[in-house]
């Protein structure tokens, strides 16, 4: 930005500030009662809290004081002593009024507005990766939360299903519900959605029992050459045979790495990363993604994966490089399977259009994501907010599949801030973290709270 519009901005950022003082003051009233008419000077996730007076969001420090004053958004009264100034913590949404000083990259908090997660309604579609328990409440893991079905919860259960007994992995739900202060996301409604392999069964000619495997037709698409090593799903601790130098995805072609170590860690991270339920599956079985995992020399730093749900994730070696221990490698390769794990949900929305349809109450927002699919949205409206819902959703089930691999999945936002710039500074605590990191803030403060670290090498939360 030019230097003299950029010292217009701040000089008409000032005035406004200015103004709202004084109308305030000649109201009689403090500026606290009209802090809508302004704009937030910054708004996100808070990613660091500096006591005693001061917290980071979107890369910009702000200072609060005696007067500041707190509230959640939408009071018209926010107080400067009420309890609302010790929510301010690790995740939590906000909104920051104030006098923004640019050059200092800071912002002299006037009010500062949350967000109430723990009141917002949460609607989704996912796959079921984990049945918690089926007594005396049925609980299970998806769509990156630990969702708990109680007798107030209205449920509707396909045809061959009679009870929460007969829940299992792999089945698909859509669900409506808000999260508890236990970290459980309580339902109010949950539908689950028909085995997609019984109408396939069904719809098969006489004798029609032969599929080639799930990723049959891999090398035909010019994805792997030659194919992956047999044994991926075999013991992590066995050497692979995999003498593949190049591997092709989308028209781009990767050498990959000759860090056979590298290889080895990788694909142990990656495997130990991919659900229980995925891995029983029958080689036959149309859920059945066929994951496989490799480092690739790619100065680029994000995570390739295939299309249609193939299951090859690739790894820039220069990236995997950056990461200071297991866990961080592992929240790249946990959003590499997320993804792959969302690919499925074109097909199942496809296999079971009819039911959906009568669902409209919790499809219109749990579909957003795949909206772009029906014929009454438009496709650039549907993209826009689908792009955000993709990203949150894959950043839930990152961690969740972290956690359940026995993977601290506090080390994800700080893995993405690492990720990010494309050369790291001298001093890597003073990146930004990006909203991926910003969104997996708030799901951990919401679902997965432990004790700050001590410093932000450690847990990427706290500085």
């Amino acid at each position: 930005m030019p230097q003299e519009i950029r010292a217009r901005r701040q000089r008409g950022i000032a005035c406004r500030v200015l103004l709202v003082a004084v109308v305030a003051a000649g109201l009689g009233c403090p500026p606290s009662m009209i802090v809508h008419a302004q704009s937030p000077a910054v708004h996100g996730y808070i990613t660091a809290v500096r006591p005693p007076d001061g917290f980071d969001v979107n890369g910009e420090h702000v200072t609060t004081t005696a007067e500041t004053r707190f509230g959640p958004i939408g009071t018209k009264n926010p107080v400067s002593n009420g309890p609302m100034r010790d929510a301010v913590q690790i995740g939590a949404w906000v909104q920051v009024f104030g006098e923004h000083d640019g050059k200092a990259k800071s912002v002299a908090a006037q009010a500062v507005l949350f967000r109430d997660d723990w009141d917002r309604k949460l609607t989704g579609l996912g796959v079921i990766n984990k049945v918690i328990s089926t007594a005396p409440e049925l609980v299970f893991a998806a769509d990156g939360y630990r969702i708990r079905v109680t007798p107030a919860t209205e449920i509707r259960y396909p045809k061959d299903m009679k009870s929460g007994a007969e829940v299992h992995a792999d089945l698909w739900v859509l669900y409506e519900g808000k999260l508890g202060q236990d970290g459980l996301l309580v339902a109010s409604k949950v539908r689950f959605l028909p085995d997609k392999r019984a109408k396939e069964k069904s719809e098969k000619a006489p004798g029609d029992s032969s599929e080639p495997a799930a990723n049959g037709d891999l090398a035909a698409k010019g994805n792997a050459q030659p194919q992956p090593p047999s044994n991926a799903y075999g013991e992590t601790g066995v050497q692979v045979d995999d003498r593949r130098t190049e591997i092709k995805l989308y028209d781009t072609t990767y050498s990959v790495s000759k860090d056979q170590a590298l290889q080895s860690r990788v694909r142990r991270i990656g495997m130990s990363l991919v659900p229980v339920y995925q891995k029983r599956l029958p080689a036959d079985d149309s859920s059945k993604i066929q994951f496989d995992f490799l480092a690739v020399d790619d100065l680029t730093h994000e995570v390739h994966t295939s299309p249609d749900s193939e299951g090859l994730i690739l790894v820039p070696a220069q990236l995997a490089t950056r990461f200071k221990n297991d866990d961080q490698l592992a929240a790249v390769l946990a959003e590499g399977i997320a993804f792959s794990l969302q690919q499925q949900a074109p097909m199942v929305i496809e296999v079971n259009r009819a039911t959906l349809a009568e669902a409209v109450g919790l499809t219109a927002v749990s579909l957003v994501p795949y909206a772009y699919l029906t014929e009454s949205v438009g496709w650039q409206v549907a993209h826009s907010k689908s792009d955000r819902a993709f990203m949150e959703q894959r950043g839930r089930v990152a961690l969740q599949l972290m956690a359940d691999a026995g993977y601290d999945p506090w080390q994800a936002p700080e893995a993405w801030r690492l990720a990010a710039p494309g050369k790291l500074p001298a001093d890597p605590s003073t990146l930004k973290y990006p909203d991926r990191s910003g969104y997996q803030f708030a799901i951990l403060n919401l679902m997965y709270k432990k004790p700050a670290p001590s410093n932000a090498s450690e847990g990427g939360s706290t500085q």
